[in-house]
């Protein structure tokens, strides 16, 4: 056999050259998603941008690192490559903290440029590889058989888990498909009082976030309170409930205009991206308001929409636990904290997550009413964790494994809920309803069930989507609303959700605990950021159910995939090559 030629072997060289740079590209990869998680459990939660961009260099490095000294390369080369990882961040970190680069800068820039390096430095060793250590790597059809078994038990409670999820919670915000003409309750505007507008998209907005801080500043009477939006549309909020928004930009601003009056504060829900025509309308808006000097309120996610606009650049701020992460890399400009119900920044206010944004709303009357206002609205909607003139401290959260739970619920718990709207229901009894039982317990899906359009407590107008006709058609039919549990005149299957004086939520977690289980109600607490100290609730500890199925499901697609494997491998033993056959003892006459 010769010897391959130069070019056969500069091919190899190359080849060998671009599989390398493969597999130290998954290396650092790999050394991100394991190394992450560990510092996360062992070291305070990282704020700032540079001190992230240093953790992150060096879990790729440390994953460089570790493969190369597998592959037995050699110290000086393993140093050369680290280095390659990390220089160009080092190097892009001195403009960072002279403030002429934004951190999304040396992310992006950091990234192109150390992968450069990694290949430069490859080129230029490339003699190193020919000392390498070389694997081979022999897949027999045991080895075959046993991997398609155990892909088959975990690909099947996958599948059912991103269907079941998707066709459940998918179409949250989801938009009605008949057109419905409903006018909103006409308002009388008194120039003497603070005018408040609360924003809300085409796309939706998250039900308790608009709902909460609408009630406790609509409930005191000292407000005049404005449910706006970009267009004239009905907007869907979470879970399948639709608002007929009070006016839109353009007549609000000749409200005000003909009354000689101004807008005072503005309050930004977690609003679903818009789309691009409305969302430029949107932060213009916003833009415009805070030019104006009123005072800009943004409720959980919608710190997202007001960082959009830029008026958060250089200020502190917070949001929702789980979104934070998201908004330190999108918005390094801000300083974001958590642990605080909001963040007063003078001309804007950031709220944490959800019912925080009921604090958010106590803020804003103190500051354009007075305390006493503020304490009354408070006892008003009982919401026991007010802390006059001071933003009250919340517990640090994170993902723990309990919290597994709603991924189970989400994947595997069925049914749908209907929730009756009400004539005069409150607006956080509604939100209660529509919020808690989809976005964040996950156990099943919300639908308005109603004949007529209702006004609810302060105001505001509500379409529901399925007639009351459908109701056996449910799982559960809730009946939220104290006046509506007091007037008894729902159904005989309808479970009224609020029976005494209390914040609407209370009774609504109770009901999670008892009837799916309380953990479930645990993480609904804590996502809404609600504390759970002085909650009462009983129930089953975990929802086996949902845990057993995945199991099922696993078990039953192993056996599955191990009786086609046997097949399969007792057909190819059986089969085997096929014998020759066997020459003609004759010889053939010639010319036949």
């Amino acid at each position: 056999m010769s010897a391959p030629g130069p070019r056969t072997r500069k091919a190899r060289t190359i080849a060998r050259l671009i599989w390398h740079y493969v597999e130290l590209t998954i290396a650092l990869s790999a050394g991100m998603m394991l190394l992450a998680p560990v510092w996360s459990a062992v070291l305070p939660k990282v704020s700032r941008v540079d001190v992230a961009v240093l953790v992150m260099a060096a879990d790729m490095a440390a994953g460089v690192a570790a493969w190369m000294l597998v592959r037995r390369h050699r110290r000086p080369y393993v140093a050369e490559m680290i280095l390659a990882v990390v220089a160009p961040f080092l190097v892009l970190l001195v403009p960072f903290w002279f403030g002429v680069v934004p951190g999304t800068v040396v992310m992006n820039a950091g990234h192109a440029a150390m992968f450069v390096l990694m290949a430069l430095v490859m080129v230029r060793r490339r003699r190193e590889h020919e000392h390498v250590r070389r694997f081979r790597v022999r897949i027999t059809g045991r080895w075959a058989g046993r991997a398609a078994v155990v892909l088959t038990a975990l690909a099947i409670p996958g599948a059912v888990s991103a269907v079941n999820t998707v066709g459940k919670f998918g179409a949250q915000y989801e938009a009605r498909a008949e057109t419905v003409s409903a006018q909103p309750v006409r308002k009388t505007h008194d120039p003497a009082k603070p005018t408040v507008a609360l924003l809300t998209g085409s796309k939706g907005a998250n039900v308790a976030d608009l709902l909460g801080p609408y009630e406790v500043l609509a409930g005191t009477g000292r407000f005049n309170t404005y449910v706006v939006s970009a267009g004239p549309r009905l907007i869907p909020l979470t879970g399948g409930l639709d608002l007929v928004p009070d006016m839109t930009f353009g007549e609000l601003t000749r409200l005000l205009a003909d009354r000689h009056d101004e807008l005072d504060a503005v309050v930004v829900p977690a609003l679903q991206p818009p789309a691009p025509a409305e969302h430029d309308a949107v932060t213009t808006w916003l833009r415009r308001q805070s030019a104006a000097d009123a005072l800009i309120v943004s409720v959980c996610r919608g710190a997202r929409t007001l960082a959009e606009t830029g008026l958060l650049d250089g200020r502190t701020a917070t949001s929702h636990w789980l979104r934070l992460a998201g908004l330190k890399n999108d918005f390094p400009r801000v300083s974001w904290v958590d642990g605080r119900r909001y963040v007063d920044e003078g001309p804007i206010i950031t709220t944490a997550g959800i019912l925080s944004g009921i604090d958010g709303a106590l803020r804003i009357t103190e500051r354009l009413t007075d305390a006493a206002t503020a304490r009354q609205a408070a006892q008003n909607v009982h919401w026991r964790h007010y802390s006059p003139g001071a933003s009250a401290r919340l517990p640090k959260s994170a993902l723990e494994p309990p919290d597994v739970v709603v991924a189970l619920n989400a994947s595997y718990s069925r049914g749908t809920i209907g929730v009756q709207l009400t004539e005069g229901v409150g607006e956080l009894e509604l939100a209660s309803a529509f919020v808690s039982y989809t976005e964040e317990a996950m156990v099943g899906r919300t639908i308005s069930i109603g004949n007529n359009p209702i006004h609810s407590k302060h105001g505001l107008t509500f379409i529901p989507r399925s007639p009351l006709a459908d109701a056996g058609d449910l799982d559960r039919l809730l009946v939220p609303g104290l006046d509506a549990a007091r007037r008894h005149t729902a159904g005989p299957h309808a479970e009224y959700l609020h029976t005494t004086e209390e914040f609407a939520f209370d009774p609504v977690l109770r009901d999670i605990a008892r009837t799916y289980d309380l953990q479930t109600a645990r993480w609904t607490a804590k996502t809404m950021e609600y504390p759970q100290t002085d909650l009462n609730v009983t129930g089953g500890s975990w929802p086996w159910l949902n845990t057993l199925a995945p199991l099922a499901l696993a078990l039953l697609g192993a056996l599955a995939a191990g009786v086609v494997v046997r097949r399969i491998r007792a057909r190819s033993r059986t089969a085997g090559p096929r014998p020759l056959a066997a020459p003609s003892a004759e010889p053939t006459p010639p010319g036949k």
